[in-house]
């Protein structure tokens, strides 16, 4: 290509020598010698193979090819230049496009009421939110689509770096109109008669909930609904389908607007589910992304 055969130096030398139509004034706002300017001059001409510049009674008068490279040149060096101040701005400023996954239940109920707070201070700041479950954050901030992620108990690629930001209790509710009794239950066969609701086929989060409040590993359950999303979950819950796990954020909002759902108390240790937020060392990111970051570990800590 022509381009690779000059030097930009040349171009940025001829704009001003066309601006100023003098070498003398182009040299000294480069900060160059006159020869010197000369020299870029007939550089740039010689890889054109045309001339730019007449000298006629001892001043330069640009060539008809003159025009229309200083038209193009212009324009492109001040683009450049916008864009540089632009980026030099944003360093230094909190603003731009933040981009984040969430898990949906823990997105909406925690993360998302904080973004909206940190906007409040900082309304040049945009976020591009993606949610979805740990599979996809991982595949997603591979291929640099995420500034960073939130995500549950999942195994990352190895060069996924995480670090456990908030616990989150998992609770098994039913609605109060099955009129099951408030006392603790540890024992299996009481759960065994129940019927429910549940994320994923092979019972992975009724199973963890079994085995942690009853100690019993592999459980079988009646499971009539299985559905991959929180929220429908605790609509059945509530409609008496059956009984189901809910994060405890969402089953205390659930609580606060009175809808009549029951926490089913295993053993007194809690289920804890832990959010890590996952990130790659090697991705460089904005001030802005780092200021959301570091406001989201904050929160979160209180």
């Amino acid at each position: 290509m022509l381009i690779d055969q000059i030097n930009l130096n040349q171009l940025r030398v001829f704009e001003s020598v066309y601006r100023t139509k003098s070498m003398t004034h182009a040299a000294r706002e480069l900060h160059l010698t006159q020869s010197g300017v000369s020299q870029h001059v007939k550089a740039l001409e010689d890889v054109l193979e045309l001339k730019l510049f007449d000298r006629i009674k001892q001043k330069l008068v640009p060539t008809p090819s003159a025009k229309e490279l200083y038209k193009h040149t212009a324009k492109s060096f001040e683009d450049i230049e916008i864009i540089l101040n632009r980026l030099k701005k944003t360093d230094k400023e909190l603003t731009g496009m933040v981009s984040l996954g969430l898990p949906i239940e823990f997105g909406n109920n925690i993360i998302i009421p904080l973004l909206s707070d940190f906007q409040k201070k900082h309304p040049k700041v945009h976020f591009k939110i993606r949610q979805g479950f740990p599979y996809e954050m991982n595949h997603l901030l591979l291929s640099g689509d995420l500034d960073f992620a939130f995500v549950d108990s999942f195994s990352l690629d190895k060069g996924i770096s995480t670090q456990p930001v908030y616990d989150e209790v998992l609770e098994l509710c039913v609605s109060k109109q099955l009129g099951l009794p408030q006392k603790s239950q540890t024992d299996f066969a009481f759960y065994e008669k129940l019927f429910y609701v549940d994320y994923q086929e092979d019972q992975s989060v009724l199973s963890l909930w079994m085995k942690h409040h009853t100690h019993v590993k592999g459980a079988e359950l009646d499971v009539r609904v299985f559905i991959m999303d929180a929220q429908a979950i605790s609509r059945m819950i509530l409609h008496g389908d059956g009984a189901g796990v809910l994060p405890g954020h969402l089953v205390q909002k659930l609580l606060d607007s009175g809808e009549e759902i029951q926490i089913l108390k295993g053993s007194a240790k809690p289920l804890i589910n832990t959010i890590s937020l996952a990130y790659l060392e090697e991705k460089t990111l904005t001030n802005s992304a780092k200021a959301v970051l570091e406001f989201l570990k904050n929160s979160l800590k209180k």
